[in-house]
């Protein structure tokens, strides 16, 4: 595919787009290996009914809304919700004890899609880059890029929990736009995976989008639609 070549900026997605990290589960919460942790503590009866409880309270708070929740602040509010009556002292000990396994475990998931690199040399010099990413603890975006060895390409790493407000809300596009000296948002591309927060929303801000389609590769994924510019292999991303 060739990508038109009238713009001056390129924001990527960080996750699943720069750097992969869903599971052959398919599952996008990023704490799959820790449902386990609510059931030993004596707050859930089984990792199921935790890993419900968890899908239903992010599909009714976080889906298509603009205000960010960290890891810690997501469990304080799931047991507050479904498990009012747990001890406070159960419930920190379950949060602490989630948030360092996830921080050992996590990044034992990632690895970087094919030829990501080689397209991030390419575009090195054409244009200035960015990266604009939801994640639920502040800074981690950053911090894997550059054990990637993938920071030098970006002028900024904008993340949700940084900043406090998350995709598809418009502010966090707001922000990463203010990093940037472009008065004409049509000269800003926006990539990544996921169709309403790289694509749909930063083309009705005015933007151009790219889908990058993962339907091939990652379980669950929904293959772009026929109307929309994508790729599914960051060979395709040349001018």
């Amino acid at each position: 595919m060739l990508i038109p070549d009238s713009f001056d900026w390129i924001f990527f997605d960080c996750f699943n787009t720069l750097i992969d990290d869903f599971d052959e589960t398919g599952d996008e919460s990023g704490l799959a290996p820790m449902y386990h942790v609510p059931v030993e503590v004596g707050l859930y009866e089984s990792t199921e009914a935790f890993r419900q409880d968890y899908h239903r309270w992010r599909k009714a708070n976080l889906s298509g809304k603009a205000k960010e929740r960290t890891l810690q602040e997501r469990m304080r509010l799931i047991f507050q919700t479904y498990r009012p009556d747990a001890e406070a002292a159960q419930v920190e000990q379950c949060i602490q004890t989630m948030a360092a396994q996830f921080a050992i475990i996590y990044p034992q998931t990632l690895r970087l899609p094919p030829g990501v690199a080689a397209m991030l040399d390419y575009w090195q010099g054409r244009v200035k880059m960015g990266v604009v990413s939801n994640f639920f603890l502040a800074n981690w975006p950053e911090q894997f890029l550059t054990h990637y060895g993938l920071r030098q390409y970006f002028d900024f790493v904008l993340d949700s929990a940084a900043c406090g407000w998350r995709k598809p809300g418009l502010e966090i596009y707001q922000v990463a736009l203010a990093q940037t000296n472009v008065s004409d948002l049509s000269r800003v591309l926006f990539i990544g995976d996921h169709l309403r927060n790289d694509m749909m929303t930063p083309m009705r801000l005015g933007m151009q989008a790219v889908h990058f389609d993962r339907s091939n590769d990652r379980p669950n994924a929904s293959p772009s639609p026929a109307n929309v510019l994508s790729i599914d292999h960051w060979e395709a991303f040349r001018l």
